[in-house]
């Protein structure tokens, strides 16, 4: 495949290094120093952002796509706990770039559980380019109603409602002919049969997948017309039943991500506050960077705790915009 000279420029320092140099495999899936991997999330959202924005989608737009997707994933599987904290903070503290963070942090979500399930890599592919595109025809008024704060107009409502299939349309338009591609966003807010995922045919397995990432990353997202929910409410809304129970999807997103995924926030037992940077080795234990003191002193520095350890166990999660916290997000991940 020919590189796009426009994709290829926006790539990052990392990715124009690995397409230059070939790295052998275990350098190409070694963790980023943490300054760096922060620089090149940064960047590959506002790729993603410029991406999804755009307004000729054509044949040259859905190559960028698949360069895109690549890119994301290539990042996020050097270290898949900085890939959750950086997009799911994000999620729960900006409003700039709603969409395409939404989207990303589906995506990887998606990945990680696909993965866990043993879901052969093209489904994972493909989930992971329906996750991309899944809001393509609403990307910006995805971004305007992130800081809305009044209810949706009737023509805001109308174009929400339909924007599943009008996103499917203009990908069959632009040259997209896989109809695993196609049928996930088009029913990416479909509720399927319960034992959708059990059937042969991944259409409807990665739509329902899809879906409930999606209710789960926005539930973590914070919107001009609420805040971001804590991690248990979320899990509560995407991965229980009516019973009150995890059924596959909901066990398998509860053991990729945990009960509280990095970059959420929690108050341990000793009373300070945290943010969470590493999935621990229960879905109820990670390992979180504490920021402020049980008075509510803001520490020094952070300091890592392992909440398996007695004394430091959750006590609950916390919604964002009660820690009150400029985080530092390279002094952070380098408590891990």
């Amino acid at each position: 495949m020919q590189e796009n000279p426009e994709a290829q420029a926006a790539a990052t320092p990392v990715e124009q290094e690995a397409a230059s140099t070939p790295a052998p495999p275990e350098a190409a899936n070694k963790p980023l120093p943490v300054a760096q991997a922060l620089d090149a999330w940064d960047q590959v959202m506002t790729r993603a952002h410029r991406l999804l924005r755009e307004e000729t989608i054509d044949a040259a737009w859905i190559t960028r796509l698949t360069e895109l997707e690549v890119a994301v994933r290539q990042l996020a599987a050097r270290d898949p706990d900085v890939a959750l904290y950086v997009l799911i903070e994000a999620n729960g503290s900006s409003m700039d770039q709603y969409s395409a963070q939404h989207a990303m942090t589906c995506m990887v979500i998606a990945e990680l559980a696909a993965e866990w399930m043993e879901w052969p890599p093209e489904e994972r592919r493909v989930l992971a380019l329906a996750a991309l595109s899944m809001n393509l025809s609403i990307t910006v008024l995805q971004d305007s109603l992130a800081k809305q704060s009044a209810s949706l107009s009737d023509g805001q409502r109308e174009r929400v409602g339909s924007h599943a299939a009008s996103s499917a349309d203009m990908l069959a338009q632009a040259g997209v002919t896989d109809p695993v591609w196609l049928h996930v966003v088009r029913h990416h807010h479909t509720v399927a049969a319960a034992d959708a995922v059990q059937e042969s045919d991944p259409g409807p397995r990665l739509a329902e997948l899809l879906r409930r990432v999606d209710i789960y990353s926005a539930k973590l997202s914070r919107r001009g017309s609420r805040q971001s929910v804590t991690p248990a409410m979320a899990a509560r809304d995407a991965c229980l039943d009516a019973s009150g129970h995890p059924d596959s999807i909901g066990a398998t997103l509860l053991r990729v991500v945990g009960l509280y995924p990095p970059g959420t926030f929690v108050e341990l037992a000793n009373g300070e506050s945290a943010v969470v940077i590493e999935r621990g080795a229960k879905a109820h234990t990670p390992i979180v960077a504490s920021m402020r003191r049980k008075d509510g002193g803001l520490l020094m520095q952070p300091v890592r705790r392992d909440t398996l350890r007695m004394g430091f166990a959750v006590k609950r999660g916390v919604e964002p915009s009660r820690v009150r916290v400029l985080l530092n997000h390279r002094r952070i991940l380098s408590c891990a």
